[in-house]
């Protein structure tokens, strides 16, 4: 029997959640899946949700942690039709063990197999961040809006955001909460960085979506600082949250959906998926990977192994905008 070591959680918990590193069995795969060696899984804000039993979901305990990696395909499964043993892909997890682990088995749709040029350790944060903000910059594009918002902008995924939209032409406002944060989107080429912590935010904000018509914004913060963004908008405004980093509800006022038209609704990357359809994400996916090295080059800060994965998880909340903190084997 071959084993492999895996960071298994043991209990949901809000405070605490009982993390432990495991040996367990390599799986075999069945019919409709894929056994994947992991290279890299990085530690994202959804894996910190959903070990304390706040994501969309809650696997059956005790189970594999992490939803994002790239690896190497070892076998597959007779129904799987485009992978094949050896092929380098990034990929997710699906209903069963996590990333965090030294082999993971998936399915054909959560595998993107990665193009030549690009490295494991970049197709390692291509699946979650970049096509994230791929389908929410395309929504802006296809609904039409002249203009968007998006709040927690100094992130990974939000500088990918700034970096999009400076390609598509699209103008952005975006919205920190630091000075240092600021700082490092007017680095990149940011035109509008606004503060929500300073005095006036919400009449500057009020201004310049007024101005640029920015009647689409995405959000992955809740709580007040999505109440102050829907609020600025002008007529017609829709708010996307697609995270919820404070983890405070937020309130909207009955009168701006019934006298400005204004709407919120989710973003949640599987069901993205879903909605388009495999083959039409994977032609997407295509096409969003051949800016792996530019728009949404993602840094690497630290590497953890998976025997250091407390350190590394505690490493990750101190250093979130930094750079994506990776476990390997």
């Amino acid at each position: 029997m071959e084993v492999m070591k895996a960071v298994t959680l043991l209990k949901y918990d809000e405070n605490q959640p009982a993390l432990e590193l495991r040996e367990k069995e390599i799986p075999e795969p069945k019919d409709n899946e894929v056994l994947i060696r992991i290279h890299a899984a990085p530690i994202n804000p959804s894996d910190l949700m959903f070990i304390r039993g706040l994501y969309g979901i809650k696997k059956k305990a005790p189970v594999s942690a992490g939803f994002e990696a790239s690896g190497t395909v070892v076998s597959v499964g007779k129904d799987i039709k485009t992978l094949k043993p050896d092929m380098r892909v990034s990929c997710v997890a699906g209903h069963n063990d996590g990333s965090w682990a030294e082999y993971m088995l998936t399915t054909e749709e959560n595998c993107l197999p990665l193009l030549d040029e690009i490295t494991l350790d970049e197709g390692s944060s291509f699946f979650v961040n970049p096509m994230t903000a791929w389908a929410m910059v395309t929504k802006c594009q296809t609904e039409k809006h002249e203009a968007m918002i998006q709040t927690a902008s100094a992130s990974a995924l939000g500088k990918m955001v700034v970096r999009l939209c400076q390609e598509k032409k699209i103008p952005l406002i975006n919205v920190v909460r630091k000075k240092e944060q600021e700082d490092a989107l007017k680095e990149i080429g940011a035109e509008y960085v606004l503060n929500s912590e300073t005095p006036g935010f919400e009449k500057e904000l009020f201004k310049i979506s007024k101005k640029l018509n920015a009647t689409y914004a995405i959000d992955a913060v809740a709580g007040d600082t999505a109440k102050k963004v829907l609020e600025c908008m002008p007529y017609g405004g829709k708010l996307v949250c697609y995270g919820a980093l404070s983890e405070q509800p937020f309130s909207v006022n009955a009168g701006m959906i019934l006298f400005q038209n204004k709407k919120v609704e989710g973003y949640w990357l599987s069901s993205w998926i879903y909605s388009i359809g495999l083959e039409e994400f994977q032609k997407q996916a295509k096409e969003a990977q051949k800016h792996l090295k530019t728009i949404f080059q993602t840094k690497i800060n630290k590497k953890f192994s998976f025997s250091q994965f407390e350190e590394g998880l505690e490493f990750y909340k101190k250093h979130m905008t930094e750079g994506k903190v990776v476990f390997t084997p």
